[in-house]
This record gives structure tokens, C-alpha cells and sequence, in this order.
């Protein structure tokens, strides 16, 4: 069963936690997702017209294509930072909604981004998208509640 926090205190400063662990994963993406536009704009602008006309055209058109994946990349990135922002991490809620943590058994699960598993501390969090599967059958449950999934009945220890 995770360790998580019990005071209302301890709860606030956690979900604070998990709002910085998601920050930093978009920022870390986020400047990726540039450092790879900025390579792949360096890369089509060097690339010397050589006596096959075609080929340089070809990898130039393929460069372009990468910078417009990796620009919708970049904006899908600074639209999940826009939703991370406006999370509430300075409330408490009885009942899961998106911003809550959710506690069961054997998971911890934040409602905010699909951004999937990762260590917060010494706890591992799964963190989902409010439109994920699981998290709509999270979503209104309280404390001392169940859910099915994958043919288990999982119990909800917490809800902050």
C-alpha cells in the first residue's frame, strides 16, 4: 500500500508536488521539441544543392515536414502547460475531479495530463487525462468507494 500524505497540510504540499512534477516533464518536452525544430531548421538550411537537383529538394521538403510535426508538437506542449496552469493545487476535494489525487490500494493516480507513471518522492503516480478510460470511472468517487477495472474491484483509500 503507497505511503501518502494524511494532514490537510501534507495533502496540499503533495498536490503542489504533483503539479510541479507535471510542469517540469511539459518544460523538459517543451524544450526538446525546440531544440529538435532548431536542429532540423540548421540541418534543410545547410544542406548544399548538390548535381542532383532532386534530392536536395527532397530532404529539404522532409525537413519542412518535420518542423511543422515538431511545431504541433510544440503547441500541443504549450496547451497542456495552459491546462497544468489552471489546475488548483491550493484545494482540497472529497471527491475525484480533475486536479485530484486519488489513492487506492496499488495506485496513486493524479487527474490532470496523460502523461503516464513517474516517481514523485519515493511514490510512484500514474498521472491521466481527465478523458482517459479509468479516470471517468474515477471522476465523483469519494473516499471508502470502489471502481471496477479490468475485471477487479479496486478501492479508493483517498481523495484530496
Amino acid at each position: 500500500m503507497p505511503e501518502y500524505p494524511k494532514s490537510e497540510i501534507e495533502k496540499l504540499a503533495w498536490k503542489q508536488a504533483l503539479k510541479q512534477a507535471c510542469l517540469h516533464i511539459i518544460f523538459e518536452r517543451i524544450a526538446n521539441i525546440e531544440q529538435a525544430m532548431l536542429e532540423a531548421r540548421e540541418s534543410a538550411n545547410s544542406e548544399e544543392k548538390s548535381s542532383a537537383g532532386d534530392k536536395y529538394e527532397t530532404s529539404r521538403a522532409m525537413g519542412h515536414l518535420a518542423q511543422e510535426m515538431q511545431s504541433k508538437q510544440l503547441e500541443d506542449a504549450r496547451q497542456e502547460l495552459e491546462l497544468i496552469n489552471r489546475l488548483s493545487s491550493d484545494k482540497l476535494s472529497n471527491e475525484a475531479t480533475t486536479g485530484s489525487v486519488v489513492i487506492c490500494h496499488d495506485f496513486i493516480f493524479y487527474i490532470s495530463l496523460g502523461l503516464g507513471h513517474t516517481h514523485v518522492g519515493e511514490q510512484k503516480v500514474m498521472f491521466l487525462s481527465p478523458k482517459a478510460p479509468i479516470a471517468s470511472l474515477l471522476f465523483q468517487k469519494k473516499a471508502g468507494e470502489s471502481f471496477n477495472f479490468n475485471s477487479k474491484q479496486i478501492q479508493i483509500l483517498d481523495v484530496f
